[in-house]
């Protein structure tokens, strides 16, 4: 089929979402890269999260995906959702900036918040509780469950710091480096945490703090 689509001049592109690793997964990759070597017009889009593409191509024989392009999809504009909550809401610029804060960029926060402030007609702090509760049923109940202890222990350190600084993490946790160095990549990696600014971490996910201690106590 392919090598009829080329002699047409035509191309196939296979899109696929939240890719992870699977038998499936492996024995479609691996013929991805011989249609590939063969100059065949396949081309491959695939999304997911970046623990499950760092396995897949960690696979045997498919380690020819490190050399695939990629694109780390950053927060959304703080700006641009407050404008737009300006814009459909009637805020005014203080409002609409306090509930883009809110989201913390997170595209699906964004929505959320925005769905349950609608439902409000507007009023943005009286959706918040339905915010969290969405937040914390379909989101962060499967994002802590698939957290290994130490994991869990990490999160409630910077939960509990006051600026997430790495010191008082260790100091609160009883951490030693090595022990922190090593989860705090896994959380970085995984998208929970964000570790750009030198010296300290803070949480991707609004209202994330809340959720860890009571999780972490309760736990």
């Amino acid at each position: 089929m392919l090598e009829s689509l080329k002699k047409h001049g035509k191309r196939v592109l296979v899109c696929l979402d939240e890719v992870m690793v699977t038998e499936y997964m492996k024995a479609f990759a691996g013929a991805f890269q011989i249609f590939v070597r063969q100059d065949l017009p396949i081309y491959l889009l695939m999304t997911g999260l970046f623990e499950n593409i760092n396995n897949l191509q960690n696979e045997d024989n498919l380690t020819f995906l490190y050399r695939a392009p990629k694109i780390e999809l950053r927060p959304l504009n703080l700006g641009s959702i407050s404008d737009n909550y300006r814009k459909n809401f009637g805020l005014d610029k203080e409002d609409a900036d306090n509930m883009a804060r809110l989201t913390k960029g997170y595209s699906f926060a964004f929505q959320v918040l925005g769905y349950f402030t609608w439902k409000s007609e507007g009023d943005y702090k009286q959706a918040i509780p339905d915010f969290r509760q969405y937040l914390e049923d379909y989101v962060y109940e499967k994002v802590w469950d698939e957290m290994s202890a130490g994991d869990r222990k990490l999160a409630y350190g910077v939960a509990k710091s006051e600026n997430g600084k790495a010191k008082e993490v260790k100091t609160i946790l009883s951490m030693s480096d090595n022990e922190y160095s090593v989860y705090r990549d896994r959380l970085v990696k995984r998208g929970v945490l964000n570790g750009k600014e030198h010296g300290y971490v803070r949480f991707t996910l609004p209202l994330f703090e809340d959720y860890v201690i009571r999780s972490y106590e309760m736990y």
